[in-house]
């Protein structure tokens, strides 16, 4: 099973988690498939998409989407002493590093966020 899943609502059956194409389980509670993840060490698969501001999409902005709810960000430092690193951070809660790769900041936001559903004990930063 992958470390990272998608939770999808499945009309009239409640919530499944999805390995791909694979329907691994379906739950009736959105919280219970988010532990599920959380208990296999899983993290939800957000939907990434630009971010647009004023009408433009600045390079290297991204925000994070679960079935519509923007839930969090990611974007990489341009200017200064930490120029090339990532910012990311899960608007519910606060949950916020900064790491050196993308890969890692987007791991960073479906982590907090999976486990923000399911009020799991959740420091909050992590650098």
């Amino acid at each position: 099973m992958s470390e990272r899943l998608k939770v999808r609502f499945a009309y009239q059956r409640g919530w499944q988690v999805v390995d791909g194409s694979t329907v691994v389980r379906t739950f009736e509670k959105k919280e219970d498939a988010f532990q599920f993840l959380v208990d296999r060490g899983a993290r939800v698969w957000l939907e990434w998409s630009r971010t647009v501001i004023g009408g433009k999409a600045p390079p290297y902005y991204f925000a994070a989407c679960f079935m519509q709810d923007k839930v969090g960000r990611i974007l990489k430092t341009l200017h200064g002493t930490e120029a090339g690193t990532w910012f990311w951070t899960c608007y519910e809660g606060g949950a916020n590093g900064k790491v050196p790769t993308k890969d890692e900041a987007v791991v960073g936001v479906e982590r907090a966020y999976t486990r923000r559903v399911v009020k799991a004990d959740w420091r909050g930063h992590v650098t």
